[in-house]
């Protein structure tokens, strides 16, 4: 009667059934498990239960008679409920085939399926993307393994494209972070959608999307048309709770074949992954096939950010001064900083060489706060110095040091250290960064002139200006770019453009500045067009702080000698 109670009360259903798993008796738990009465149970085969997929292997087990008597084994595999739904069991089979009490076959079956569920989901977050659902890092590199593996054998080329957003921290610092997510699920969508089922497309990581094409296609062309599918998508905006956002993305491609195999998974992300990077020094928002060559500038650029942290650790960076002239005066009436890299092994490298870099690592962040706590210590130096001549200081802010709220506190912090007065200080944002994304650069913008700060657009022409633009920007000065100053005395339509915006800057109230002035006709014609300001290698270049020096006393050395001599005819 005890053993009775405990068989009807059991969690699991416990089946007696012949060799061909015809069932002679079933517990009362099979109600509750399986959907069934014990009773519509008894005289059918346990085999109809089982789902069709797992029925060859599981009837292997349970009907296998090899073992001896007593023998125990355990499987798993799915039955059909009384209401037609799977559910995932594991039984627990006994042969007592010749035990009097029994003779059968007894088996002690439990439901398992919210366990398996468990453990899929387990399985899921371990190989997908929590936010987009895409599969994740390990899983894309087994199955690029898996995919190379397959190739040797049949031969057909695989393929990866490794593509990056640009700019996708703009977004995140502008709109936050959960926009920021609602665009990486919105991009995955699109993603999925230009693919064919047989491919696979990853979230590796930050705004970084990967796709696997096992048929590349000869020479990549078939996984360059896919990029280029996949660069159409994001043509078209993307609407974030009401927000218009548009998404740019640059794509590395890499393709294994037989006429270029690859060693393993990594090498083949390794690859495409620089030829991502080709492709955004290339212009961004475009996709680039993978060279072998790219390799050797993969290498020269890991050294250089090495040596770009070593510059910053150990002080190596140096703010050259250039002389901003009053052009019909020739009266020095400011400076501007520029930054210089003296590398103890390779001497000076230019700016031009390491601050794309610097922007896209990162390290233009401390690089920039160096750049302005130095020179606003400078500026007070020479306000000091040369307080007759009330020479200002402009520095320039990059594109990642203007999306970071902290540069309005960097500024205020280098104004109070070095107590230079904050109307002696000019901010010089390049055009295409406020174009970029206007209302946060506004926003920053109205946020710096707070502190009494000037403003100036640098490089001006060079971007995407309008007059709506333009004036919509808290700003002060506007510094015509060099290529406009280049065509200045040619006539025609290049000085006519460059008259043309040298009298915007005056209906708008802000001070032109001519750049890269390098001959005495430019500053003529630059003077009949009533360009106030100029700089460039005619009066000089980027001087170090001792040679400015000499120059700003023999300047003022200069004026006070004709001042006498006009005292003196007068």
């Amino acid at each position: 009667m005890r053993f009775a109670s405990l068989v009807k009360n059991s969690s699991d259903v416990v089946m007696v059934t012949e060799p061909d798993t015809t069932i002679r008796y079933a517990s009362p738990s099979a109600h509750r498990v399986l959907g069934f009465e014990p009773e519509e149970l008894e005289g059918r085969r346990f085999a109809e239960l089982i789902a069709p997929d797992d029925r060859t292997r599981a009837l292997s087990f349970l009907t296998a008679m090899a073992e001896g008597e007593g023998h125990v084994g355990l499987t798993e595999y799915r039955v059909r409920h009384r209401d037609g739904t799977d559910l995932f069991v594991e039984t627990l089979r006994t042969n007592l085939l010749k035990d009097p009490n029994v003779k059968g076959i007894v088996l002690n079956t439990r439901d398992i399926s919210e366990r398996k569920q468990f453990e899929e989901q387990l399985s899921h977050q371990a190989f997908h993307d929590q936010i987009t659902g895409l599969a994740n890092r390990a899983l894309f590199q087994d199955r690029v393994s898996h995919a190379l593996v397959r190739q040797t054998r049949d031969g057909n080329p695989v393929a990866v494209l490794f593509m990056d957003l640009d700019d996708f921290k703009t977004i995140n610092d502008s709109l936050g972070h959960a926009a920021g997510d609602q665009l990486l699920v919105a991009l995955a969508g699109r993603l999925v959608g230009r693919l064919r089922t047989a491919d696979t497309a990853a979230r590796l990581g930050g705004d970084e999307f990967a796709v696997l094409l096992e048929d590349g296609g000869d020479e990549g062309m078939t996984a360059a048309d896919v990029a280029g599918r996949i660069l159409e998508t994001l043509e078209e905006p993307f609407d974030l709770d009401g927000t218009e956002v548009y998404a740019r993305a640059s794509i590395g491609i890499s393709v294994a074949d037989p006429q270029s195999p690859v060693g393993s998974a990594d090498e083949l992300l390794r690859n495409a992954d620089v030829a991502m990077y080709m492709a955004k020094e290339g212009g961004k928002a475009r996709y680039q096939l993978f060279e072998p060559a790219m390799h050797d500038t993969a290498l020269r650029r890991l050294e250089l950010r090495a040596a770009m942290q070593r510059a910053i650790d150990h002080d190596e960076f140096r703010l050259f001064y250039q002389p901003v002239i009053e052009l019909p005066t020739g009266k020095i009436t400011g400076v501007e900083a520029l930054i210089r890299w003296f590398d103890p092994e390779k001497g000076i490298i230019p700016p031009l060489d390491f601050i794309p870099l610097a922007e896209e690592t990162g390290l233009i962040v401390p690089i920039g706060r160096w750049v302005l706590m130095e020179a606003c210590k400078y500026a007070a130096r020479l306000a000091e110095t040369f307080a007759a001549l009330d020479l200002h200081m402009a520095v320039n802010l990059s594109a990642r040091q203007i999306a970071r709220p902290e540069i309005v506190d960097e500024v205020r912090e280098a104004l109070t250290a070095s107590g230079l007065d904050p109307g002696k200080l000019v901010l010089e944002i390049t055009e295409s960064v406020m174009i970029h994304d206007m209302d946060l650069a506004i926003g920053r913008l109205k946020e710096l002139k707070t502190l009494g700060v000037q403003l100036a657009i640098d490089d001006f022409g060079t971007g995407y200006s309008s007059l709506n633009y333009v004036r919509r920007f808290p700003v002060d000065i506007l510094k015509v770019d060099k290529s406009f100053i280049d065509g200045v005395t040619e006539g025609g339509e290049s000085s006519a453009l460059t008259a043309a915006v040298i009298e915007l800057a005056s209906i708008l109230n802000l001070k032109p500045v001519a750049e890269g002035i390098e001959r005495a006709d430019q500053l003529e014609q630059l003077i009949a067009m009533k360009c106030d300001l100029g700089q460039g290698f005619l009066f000089a270049k980027p001087l170090p702080t001792d040679e400015l020096e000499d120059l700003v006393t023999e300047h003022v050395a200069m004026r006070l000698e004709a001042d006498a001599l006009a005292d003196r005819l007068d």
